[in-house]
């Protein structure tokens, strides 16, 4: 349970939370209520209509709060658009976002007020754990990157933007920032939050708060699942951040280059982009190699790990799940020189096919040699999956969560990267 807090004393810094909303019938009021219900009363809520062509249902929603909230209506421009309107009209000291199908917990803004005030720097840069909202199954599962990693690591520059763990509804901006940075990119329509929170978290030291500050829902009509330049736009904008970088920046901020450039090769193949995951490779290619001792070392110890969460035996390794995030693990998994053996999924269509060279079996299938696998569970949305492994009796498994944050610390095989995709690596 989240303790109450409470901010005495006369401060307390007027916070502006923003709600871009484009044809927001559906979830607008829940994100309104829980901007509403914070237990920080020093808020103001500004809902920007980026141009709804809903019959006005987002507006007579908007309408429905009266004085409560600051209402603005815009030309439908993108999020990013919004976004900067909703800066440019705010009062507050603070900037937080609010996406209008997520949810806010009621003890988030002062949480993060409460942080930031007392670092001594009312400037500084705030994040946090969030949770996944699955509608289909209504599970909920929690980021809990604290557990994952240590928090010296969380807040140094854009780790966790790059490492693919921020989310920006979670986040506290002091307004200062955007002067120092810039508005958002409104030529982005789909991950203007990465480009700009890359941009605000470089070279900034961040403040991380433990606790679940919001709820991401999950459902179909999500942007990243109906907007078709999503993979485009993903695979663009990615290369273009990563080609900011230089070597010693990846290694300041990853621990080394070519763990940080393993993994977004990984992240880009998943996403079907073909061009930037070569240029990521161009650029792995040309990273600063470790000695092959060193690079031996590293990927021996993970292997024994592995044995260890497989009972102190070397077993095959399946991935549940065959999605981007089984492909992204496929591929790092490789680059260590361990070859998965097999995709289980729970889609019916997958079964029987080869995915990324794999093949793909039901999990009733795998069921009968469970005691011969290590699963690694690669999903997003983890605790029905965890529930499904349990239910099933696997007695061997790993989440995709704890095995990144193993493979923050392992090499990748530069020496023998030809070999990342043979059939004669080793085997766990």
């Amino acid at each position: 349970m989240i303790a109450k807090t409470r901010i005495t004393g006369k401060e307390k810094p007027l916070v502006s939370i923003i709600i871009p909303v484009y044809n927001g019938g559906n979830y607008l009021s829940e994100a309104v209520e829980s901007a509403l219900g914070q237990t920080y009363t020093n808020c103001e809520v500004l809902v920007v209509n980026d141009g709804s062509d809903d019959q006005g249902a987002t507006a007579r929603i908007a309408a429905s709060y009266g004085d409560r909230i600051r209402y603005f209506e815009k030309e439908n421009g993108g999020v990013a658009s919004a976004l900067n309107m909703g800066i440019d009209q705010m009062r507050g000291e603070y900037f937080a976002w609010l996406s209008h199908d997520d949810i806010y917990r009621p003890e988030k803004i002062e949480l993060q007020v409460k942080a930031v005030l007392s670092s001594g720097d009312r400037t500084r840069l705030v994040q946090g754990e969030y949770e996944f909202y699955h509608m289909p199954t209504g599970t909920r599962t929690p980021t809990d990157f604290h557990k994952l990693y240590k928090e010296e690591q969380i807040c140094r520059s854009f780790f966790s933007v790059l490492w693919l763990q921020s989310h920006a509804c979670s986040a506290l901006i002091h307004r200062s920032h955007f002067e120092r940075v810039g508005r958002f990119d409104e030529a982005i329509r789909t991950v203007q939050d990465v480009e700009m929170w890359f941009r605000l978290f470089r070279k900034q030291r961040s403040l991380f708060i433990p606790q679940i500050l919001h709820s991401v829902r999950e459902h179909p009509e999500a942007g990243s699942n109906t907007i078709s330049c999503y993979h485009e736009e993903t695979g663009r904008i990615y290369w273009r951040l990563i080609e900011e970088l230089d070597f010693l920046e990846m290694g300041e901020v990853f621990v080394n280059a070519p763990t940080f450039l393993c993994r977004m090769e990984g992240f880009l193949k998943s996403y079907g982009r073909k061009q930037e995951a070569w240029q990521v490779k161009r650029l792995l290619e040309r990273a600063p190699a470790f000695s092959k001792g060193e690079e031996e070392a590293s990927i021996e110890g993970f292997h024994r790990r592995l044995e260890m969460y497989s009972g102190g035996k070397r077993r095959k390794i399946a991935i549940f799940g065959a999605g981007q995030y089984g492909k992204r693990i496929k591929f790092e998994l490789e680059s260590r020189l361990v070859n998965p053996d097999v995709f289980i999924d729970n889609s019916q269509e997958k079964w029987g096919k080869s995915i990324d060279g794999l093949p793909c079996v039901s999990m009733e299938e795998a069921c009968h040699k469970k005691d011969e696998l290590l699963v690694v569970i690669a999903q997003r949305t983890l605790t029905p999956a965890l529930s499904q492994i349990i239910h099933c009796g696997f007695p061997y498994f790993i989440t995709k969560q704890s095995l990144e944050a193993e493979m923050l610390h392992v090499l990748p095989a530069m020496s023998r990267m030809q070999e990342w995709l043979s059939d004669n690596v080793l085997n766990a």
